[in-house]
């Protein structure tokens, strides 16, 4: 692989969030009726205003709905085309699928997903990509997902993930560390990913970071593609949190 610029690093980090980070209720899955770990996954709180299949933001979306709740691109960002999803993903270790968060469980939400809002764009200083997506379900997701994806963390520190893209075949060495987030929705989910690449001549870690809240019906992911090691997941809750109480407002 040839030395890369920043601008075409920019390529690789949409490519590492088609890749790396399936975006929540697209083609994921979790499983694991035991809690995880209070380091990867809040648990639910019980509370009189907890969102409902009904109401607020747990309720079941239209597409509409879902995408009005999607941030607006800022001022100096730049559109990221969609790409499809790759195909025949497969890690090594098998069970590292779940911190993929892609599987039966992602499967079975998908037949039951009635509503479905993705906005990606990137910016130049500091160079990332940003996702964000809003998957909305006929019946509530339940904890299955996010567990197993968070108790997979414990053997899946290091990985390797295969498959094909728009590019053609891709096989990644993929470091995975759990992250903890704030309370959201009934349930939320911190992670980083760390892959490799090379900018001229000096191989760099990449970081896909992401979050992902479970309110009722609706998984919400937000997630970003970058380079910068101290980069916490502030950010990413801010927005992850903005979309959730823009989903208290019905458009």
């Amino acid at each position: 692989m040839g030395p890369r610029t920043r601008s075409s690093l920019m390529g690789l980090a949409g490519a590492l969030a088609a890749a790396v980070l399936p975006l929540a209720g697209c083609v994921t899955p979790f499983a694991s009726d035991e809690p995880t770990s209070p380091t990867t996954t809040t648990s639910p709180t019980p509370s009189s205003s907890s969102p409902t299949a009904e109401t607020g933001e747990g309720r079941q979306l239209t597409e509409a709905e879902a995408e009005a709740a999607l941030p607006a691109r800022p001022e100096g960002a730049e559109d990221v085309a969609p790409q499809s999803d790759p195909e025949g993903r497969a890690t090594d270790p098998a069970e590292c699928l779940d911190v993929m968060r892609i599987g039966d469980e992602a499967e079975s939400l998908r037949t039951v997903r009635v509503a479905h809002a993705k906005r990606t764009w990137r910016t130049e200083d500091p160079a990332t990509t940003y996702g964000f997506e809003i998957d909305s379900h006929s019946r509530p997701v339940g904890p299955t997902l996010l567990d197993r994806a968070g108790a997979a963390m414990a053997d899946c520190s290091a990985f390797s993930l295969t498959g094909r893209d728009h590019a053609g075949h891709f096989d990644l060495r993929v470091l995975a560390e759990p992250r903890t987030v704030s309370t959201l929705g009934e349930q939320s989910y911190g992670a980083r990913l760390i892959t490799f690449d090379r900018v001229d001549g000096k191989s760099v870690r990449v970081y896909p970071d992401y979050v992902v809240v479970r309110a009722g019906n609706n998984l919400v992911e937000v997630n970003s593609v970058h380079l910068d090691e101290d980069r916490g997941l502030a950010e990413l809750e801010t927005h992850a949190a903005q979309i959730l109480e823009d989903l208290q407002v019905e458009h």
